[in-house]
């Protein structure tokens, strides 16, 4: 009989999703990393995508990205508008 823990684990497997040891929470691309914090759904894109959000947004027009990731436009042009905002005043901070 097949466990439900080894069920969970062949999925995430196949996603290529690895878990954090001594936990069940999926190690996600790191925050570190990022000069702006994240929402959920930002940190389910990068995963799904495995790329930053920055990269994934900058390619093609708003709705263009939006169809391809199957979000909203509007929130291509609010993510856009916060990844240029953080990295303008990045540079005055350094």
């Amino acid at each position: 009989m097949t466990r439900p823990s080894d069920i969970r684990r062949r999925i995430l497997k196949q996603r290529k999703i690895t878990l954090s040891p001594h936990s069940r929470k999926p190690i996600t691309h790191d925050d570190a990393l990022s000069s702006f914090p994240k929402s959920r759904l930002m940190k389910y894109i990068e995963l799904k995508y495995n790329d930053t959000l920055a990269h994934l947004i900058s390619k093609g027009t708003i709705y263009e990205v939006a169809k391809r990731l199957d979000i909203n436009y509007t929130t291509v042009s609010k993510w856009r508008k916060l990844i240029r905002e953080t990295e303008f005043f990045g540079r005055f901070e350094e």
